[in-house]
């Protein structure tokens, strides 16, 4: 079955996505989309291929975005969370499916998104939230151990990313990542939603080498509000924890208050402190600079890992199931997607793999979901291609009697 894509974002991950789909034979139509049509042109002309044309689209706008998707089968939202429900909108009233990598910053967003989920059920559409890495990834290989369990007690998702490199570079939306940093994380803990301070819950985990021993963080992100929702089997806990060599400067921020979004006066100036930081930080590398960084031995390489723990009970025997997800480095994904960051790679193939299964067809609940709540055929897919694509999983099971 061959469909068609609009694509709104041509950022990171947007790039990313739009060269995945472009190889794949069963997508006939890439719209790409971004409000900068510039950067939409020079990233067309990479990819040279005759399925993608190029648009600009405000996502501010609803009917702009709906008539755009007019006669496309998949809407994806490769853009920032704050217009997640603008492009959901445009979904609904396009009639079309709809995939997201993220609802966060600002997390509000889900509880409105789920509201729109009986809409989408209505009319025989699917909606996919948090198909991406993390969430996207983790919380298919949580339902992956649920499978397994008669019973899941505790979830804990932890995150490592270390970039070699001679001067500051993001991986990320810096808007985003300043907006996770700063929230305060959420905590589910037997039956309820709890808050701890930022930078809260130190602990020195060993993460696969060359990673090894690392200091994470308590860390506010989609997984603990989407897993006890969806996994079921008497979940009590999940908590999500991230490091990287650059935690102790954003905390440093973030306690002097520059990361905060309240305004303050400055010789007479209102000012959002995180406005300041946000346009003195550089911005996300565009392809070209990554390649020429790495040319000119000024970004060196980049790891990441992430870690999924399950924990539960299996015919009285308590088991932990533990997943490795190992990124390819930097200079890896150099050879496959070239100006790609490990990042970008990882987060934008899991998208455009989800975005295959849905407009394949191959997706039958319809409505607002998670990966989690995939067909479990379907999340077996998911890995397969995910393996295919170097991105590879490795998975432990420790046992006990109680």
């Amino acid at each position: 079955m061959t469909f068609k894509v609009l694509i709104v974002g041509c950022g990171a991950q947007g790039k990313v996505i739009s060269a995945y789909l472009a190889g794949a034979p069963q997508v006939d139509e890439i719209r790409l989309s971004d409000i900068s049509l510039e950067t939409v042109k020079q990233h067309a002309n990479r990819l040279k291929s005759d399925k993608v044309s190029v648009h600009r689209v405000d996502a501010n706008k609803i009917n702009e975005i709906a008539s755009l998707a007019n006669g496309v089968d998949v809407i994806v939202n490769a853009v920032i969370p704050k217009f997640n429900l603008n492009i959901m909108d445009a979904a609904l009233k396009s009639r079309v499916h709809y995939l997201e990598l993220a609802f966060g910053p600002p997390y509000e967003i889900f509880e409105k998104e789920l509201e729109r989920s009986d809409k989408f059920r209505k009319v025989g559409l699917t909606a996919l939230t948090g198909a991406g890495s993390s969430p996207g990834i983790t919380n298919v290989l949580a339902a992956h151990a649920a499978d397994r369990l008669d019973g899941v007690n505790k979830i804990r998702i932890k995150l490592f990313d270390m970039v070699e490199s001679k001067e500051m570079f993001s991986t990320w939306s810096l808007e985003t990542m300043l907006g996770d940093m700063a929230e305060e994380p959420v905590i589910y803990d037997n039956g309820e939603y709890k808050k701890v301070p930022p930078f809260s819950e130190e602990e020195v985990y060993n993460f696969p080498e060359p990673i090894g021993p690392q200091t994470i963080f308590a860390h506010m992100h989609e997984e603990a509000l989407m897993l006890p929702r969806f996994i079921g089997k008497g979940l009590k806990y999940v908590d999500i924890k991230l490091g990287s060599p650059d935690i102790p400067l954003i905390k440093s921020l973030f306690q002097i208050g520059l990361c905060s979004i309240d305004p303050i006066e400055v010789k007479g100036v209102k000012v959002a402190p995180r406005d300041v930081l946000l346009k003195l930080l550089p911005s996300t590398l565009s392809f070209e600079e990554i390649e020429n960084r790495i040319k000119t031995g000024t970004l060196i390489d980049a790891h990441e890992c992430y870690v999924v723990e399950v924990e539960g009970i299996k015919a009285s025997k308590k088991l932990t199931y533990i997943f490795n997800v190992n990124f390819p480095t930097l200079r890896q994904v150099q050879k496959m997607l070239p100006g790609a960051t490990h990042e970008s790679y990882v987060t934008g193939v899991s998208a455009a793999i989800f975005t295959e299964i849905l407009g394949e067809g191959k997706i039958k609940t319809k409505g607002l979901i998670a990966p989690e709540c995939l067909e479990q055929e379907v999340r077996e897919i998911f890995l397969a291609a995910l393996a295919e694509k170097s991105i590879k999983i490795g998975e432990q099971v420790k046992s006990e009697l109680n």
